[in-house]
């Protein structure tokens, strides 16, 4: 009997009555903090490519070969780190992948031979494979439904807010230093600095209490919830299609993001011929419209549901690379405008972060939501910028605007999975 009480006591406890203001604000500065870092790791091959393939004697399409590697390697990270957060913990895993990431970071930014530089990148790939659905679960175990859409539009955000940071130390570093010593000393400072965080966590991180109750209780007991959002009676045949076309979806996305982040910095360099300086400008008004997107999209989605606000995102998004593909091929003026519309071409990321993590139960959302986000990420982000650059033949605009069709593909997954706007997150 007692044991019976204590089950139902513990399936009643849910993401708004768990923690004090306190925890919740730690929670979501690790969480916040956590995907800014993270995407200062991904995206450091990106902005340096140019600066990379100098250094080492190698081709842009080695260096993009790299990427893939590193996105690629996401995926088994995803699927063990998502493991580790389910089987020991929210923070446990938080500390391993943020300081693994950042080792490696260090680690390559001392190599002279290109081949040992990509297996850092793979090892760090692996790692980065852990934030997302630990970031996300974290985030979604802690926070109120009402106004979840527009706070995990806030979170993904900093996933883009990171691609900034990483662009403005790097320009820094290159501009002061020189190419090769400057893209090394930046690597550094980027992973000494998450290296920081991971410190910190271990100290003030407070563990997910969902995932710890979720532990207590004997598999499948708990209390209905009741009908109050559109998957609280997610399962079986409905969870696995649902999951699919999220994948689809996420890919979709993905494909469109990394089309952008991959090329626009050396199209801007080397196509239209524009300084270090001036591209470095450009993609930061870039990265504040994109951020600008995610939170508009998230909000909307707390008021219009997470599929019908990815929907219009995605719509957003053929639009945007449309015209890019159309506007592009003019003047420099004209080229830098275009790409305006593909910096906000992924905005259905402020809508995705928090649908992933609101999809699926606490006993494997860390899981459920790295294999969605990084599966999708090894083919969006890793496989399509390297069929997207072969398929045009080494031309980066053409490459570019390919991007408009992953945010098609986004529009047709996201009709397919099951909305979850209002949904109650429990310890079931």
């Amino acid at each position: 009997m007692t044991n019976s009480v204590d089950a139902g006591r513990v399936s009643q406890l849910t993401a708004a009555t768990a923690y004090t203001p306190r925890e919740r604000r730690f929670v979501l500065i690790f969480a916040v903090v956590g995907a800014l870092i993270e995407s200062m790791e991904l995206n450091l091959l990106s902005f340096p490519m140019s600066d990379l393939a100098q250094s080492f004697g190698v081709t842009n399409q080695q260096v993009v070969a790299a990427i893939t590697a590193q996105s690629l390697a996401s995926i088994v990270g995803g699927f063990l780190f998502g493991w580790i957060a389910d089987r020991f913990g929210r923070k446990p895993s938080y500390i391993l992948f943020t300081a693994s990431y950042s080792i490696a970071a260090i680690i390559g930014s001392t190599l002279s031979d290109f081949d040992t530089f990509v297996v850092t990148r793979v090892i760090a790939g692996v790692a980065m494979g852990g934030a997302f659905g630990v970031l996300f679960a974290m985030f979604a175990e802690s926070w109120k439904s009402r106004k979840r859409g527009f706070m995990g539009s806030v979170l993904q955000a900093m996933f883009i807010a990171g691609q900034l940071l990483t662009q403005i130390i790097l320009f820094t570093t290159i501009s002061t230093l020189g190419s090769d010593a400057g893209w090394r000393i930046g690597f550094a400072v980027i992973g000494v600095g998450c290296l920081a965080i991971a410190v910190a966590a271990y100290f003030w991180l407070p563990e997910s209490k969902l995932w710890q109750a979720s532990r207590t209780m004997p598999h499948g007991h708990g209390v209905d919830p009741g009908p109050t959002a559109e998957t609280d009676d997610l399962r079986g045949k409905r969870l696995a299609w649902g999951a699919v076309f999220l994948t689809i979806c996420t890919t979709g996305v993905f494909a469109a993001s990394y089309s952008y982040i991959t090329f626009a910095p050396t199209f801007l360099r080397q196509t239209l011929g524009l300084s270090l300086g001036v591209s470095t400008v450009v993609l930061t008004i870039g990265t504040l419209l994109g951020i600008g997107s995610y939170i508009v999209f998230g909000a909307l989605s707390d008021r219009v549901g997470r599929r019908r606000s990815t929907m219009y995102a995605c719509l957003v998004g053929v639009a945007g690379f449309g015209a890019f593909a159309l506007g592009s091929n003019g003047s420099v003026t004209v080229g830098v405008i275009a790409l305006a519309g593909t910096a906000i071409g992924y905005a259905g990321f402020g809508v995705l972060g928090t649908w992933i993590s609101e999809f699926y139960p606490t006993r494997f959302r860390a899981l459920g939501s790295n294999a969605t986000y990084y599966v999708a990420r090894g083919l969006g982000s890793g496989l399509y910028p390297l069929f997207a650059l072969t398929l045009a033949g080494g031309d980066l605009r053409f490459a570019l605007a390919l991007g408009g069709i992953g945010a098609a593909l986004g529009l047709i997954g996201c009709l397919f999975v099951p909305d979850t706007a209002g949904r109650t997150i429990t310890a079931q």
